[in-house]
């Protein structure tokens, strides 16, 4: 199969500065994850405060994700890029100041923010640069970006963390994020024709955008996929030490293993979907979701008799399905409206989407309190998304895919 992006090869400079943002941005919005048991430490947090600190960064990812979405739409991809990466720069120099629960809370908002206007920034930029015929594979490529950046991080920052301090590795995190900020700007060129967007009202489109039935259909389902994901990310490696009895190091291991199967999930759904799917987005997606809350299922009923090869293969596919829809996932919000309401519509989706991480992270760690254990959480997250999947293969959303 040959993939053109406008008489480029699938390759395109454009793809690499954006799959170069999407992993730089992701490296410092998950950078609080891998450093969770470093966090838990020195401030002595429960599960449920730890749940907190997933929900203070998607909370300022859901409030920034329509407005990000209208500034991108109307000054252009590579200015908005620019503006919200330097907001995670100053974001995490900040962090040197921080020695309470509550001011990591602020910052970790304050991060929401300024990831928030990522992804509708390189999802315009896809939707500008690639066909509908490959814009998947080009948009799974860039969507890697995120399990890459997080990966990254995985093993890079603990190592760093415990040889100079947590916030510390922040600041050396800062500077590089400004460095490749500036370099991108420079190497990003826009598009000569994106400007005709900018010139539809914000009213018509957001009226647009709230009459869009599929969209919000969209919206809605996936906070309980964002719900799973979120929760696996955030308790793999407090359960593998604490429940299976595993090292922190082998945890740790785990948890870039599951990044890393992200890595390679998110390329190959959003190629699956072009090659073998006929571009049916939903029926890909609720594929995913079962895959999901299989693997979710298992990791509740397993215990620490099992072998560490065979938690490192379960926990490489926990990575292919829960953690690689969200290619899948902007890909169909941004075919489901005009090229122009691509920002907003990514915005609005997102807003939506933040839900499920705001509000069911904690819920994961209120359930682990209260039970005291993983095993009932667990279960609870895979049957929600079996049963949500399920109902998204028959909404039939490649109905409402337009050509764009």
């Amino acid at each position: 199969m040959v993939l053109n992006v406008k008489n480029r090869n699938i390759w395109d400079r454009y793809l690499i500065v954006l799959l170069t943002i999407q992993s730089v941005a992701s490296l410092s919005y998950y950078a609080y994850v891998p450093l969770i048991p470093f966090l838990q430490e020195e401030l002595v947090l429960n599960n449920y405060e730890i749940g907190w600190l997933t929900s203070a960064v998607f909370l300022g990812s859901s409030i920034i994700a329509i407005p990000s979405g209208i500034i991108v739409d109307k000054i252009g991809v590579k200015k908005g890029i620019f503006i919200f990466c330097f907001i995670i720069s100053f974001d995490l120099l900040l962090f040197i100041f921080s020695s309470s629960f509550t001011f990591v809370l602020i910052l970790l908002f304050i991060m929401g923010i300024g990831y928030g206007g990522i992804t509708p920034s390189t999802n315009k930029g896809i939707i500008d640069k690639f066909s509908f015929y490959n814009r998947g594979t080009a948009m799974g490529i860039k969507q890697t970006g995120v399990p890459l950046g997080s990966t990254l991080g995985t093993l890079s920052l603990p190592f760093l963390a415990s040889r100079i301090g947590w916030q510390n590795t922040l600041l050396i995190l800062s500077i590089i994020v400004m460095v490749i900020t500036f370099l991108n700007f420079i190497m990003y060129k826009e598009n000569s024709g994106g400007k005709k967007d900018q010139k539809l009202k914000l009213r018509e489109n957001l009226k647009k955008i709230l009459q869009n039935k599929p969209l919000i259909s969209l919206a809605a389902i996936i906070i309980f996929f964002i719900w799973t994901q979120l929760s696996v990310m955030t308790y793999l490696v407090v359960y593998i030490n604490e429940s299976l009895e595993k090292s922190l190091h082998f945890s740790l291991f785990c948890l870039g293993t599951l990044q890393f199967g992200g890595v390679i999930g998110r390329a190959a759904w959003g190629y699956i979907s072009d090659r073998f799917f006929n571009r049916n987005r939903g029926a890909v997606l609720a594929l995913i979701g079962i895959l999901s809350g299989s693997f979710v299922i298992t990791l509740g009923v397993i215990n620490n008799n099992l072998s560490e090869a065979l938690l490192l293969i379960l926990s490489f596919l926990l990575g292919f399905s829960t953690q690689a829809w969200n290619g899948i996932f902007v890909l169909m919000m941004s075919e489901i409206v005009p090229k122009n309401q691509v920002g907003i519509a990514s915005g609005f989706g997102l807003s939506v989407v933040y839900l499920g991480a705001i509000v069911g992270t904690p819920l994961s760690g209120w359930i682990t309190d209260s039970t005291g254990h993983y095993g009932l959480m667990w279960l609870i997250v895979g049957i929600i998304i079996i049963l949500t999947s399920t109902i998204t293969y028959f909404m039939r959303f490649d109905n409402y895919l337009g050509k764009i």
